[in-house]
């Protein structure tokens, strides 16, 4: 993926505003930044076909794109194609040497690194939480930012359990008033969780209706919402046609990055590793 030119999507965007080419700069380097510890992102959504593979792929290149150490792409959710399938990577079975990684290399063992992602999928995903201890937790540590597709969780199941593996949760929804309002509905649970993980409302625009149920979702909200909308390339399963989609995905990838840090800071005080 290359590296948008932000000032030519600013512009096209936005028209020639200055403000708007200095918001962009700045979600920009917040990916790009240094970081204190590793981020865990989680993609996760309440129910099938809201788009969370899509959004996790995007959010993977775009973070990679801007970052010179590889991302750990994880993928344990149940959907096809899931996050490693886009990444043209096929599942894997368990390893000695990753499960006991004490270096880089050995993290890396029978893994690829391809386009500044490193994509694991575990051969056995039907248990996200057990796939996602035995096989990604070894191996986190050694990234800065990974992102994991959880697929679609149910509040009453495994949700909680899934968000209190990440430092922030990207809680994706469709963007329409009704599926909007419940993905709304359980971010203060997930908030508050023992891990305290962040969590940032992604509202995909399924239906083209906009993003006024977005904007009136974020008025007063304690969490971020970032609107993505409907993009026919992403719909096709492959790369952003509009400038709109991927300014969107750069936002989204910044909140991400930075809401992730308390929590981030908090596991890393504690010792904690999953």
């Amino acid at each position: 993926m290359t590296v948008l030119d932000l000032r030519a999507l600013a512009t096209a965007v936005f028209g020639s505003g200055a403000n708007a080419r200095t918001e962009l700069t700045s979600w920009d380097a917040a990916i790009r930044g240094g970081l204190s510890t590793t981020r865990r992102v989680g993609v996760v959504s309440l129910s099938p076909g809201a788009g969370t593979s899509t959004v996790a792929h995007q959010l993977v290149r775009a973070v990679a794109a801007r970052r010179s150490e590889p991302v750990l792409a994880v993928d344990v959710s149940s959907g096809a194609p899931g996050l490693a399938e886009r990444l043209g990577a096929g599942s894997v079975p368990p390893d000695d040497t990753r499960a006991s990684a004490r270096t880089t290399a050995e993290a890396l063992s029978g893994l690829e690194v391809r386009d500044g992602v490193v994509a694991l999928r575990p051969r056995d995903a039907d248990d996200a939480v057990g796939a996602w201890l035995g096989e990604a937790a070894p191996i986190a540590r050694f990234f800065d930012v990974s992102v994991t597709d959880f697929g679609a969780r149910h509040p009453l199941v495994d949700l909680a359990a899934c968000a209190a593996l990440c430092d922030v949760v990207c809680l994706v929804g469709d963007a329409r008033r009704s599926p909007a309002e419940h993905a709304r509905s359980v971010m203060d649970a997930i908030a508050g969780l023992p891990e305290s993980p962040s969590v940032v409302l992604t509202l995909v625009d399924h239906a083209r209706e906009g993003d006024g149920v977005a904007r009136a979702l974020a008025t007063g909200s304690d969490h971020p919402v970032v609107a993505v909308p409907f993009d026919a390339g992403l719909a096709a399963g492959g790369d952003a046609r509009r400038s709109a989609t991927q300014l969107a995905v750069v936002q989204l990838a910044a909140a991400l990055v930075a809401a992730g840090g308390s929590a981030a800071r908090a596991r890393a005080a504690t010792g904690r590793t999953a």
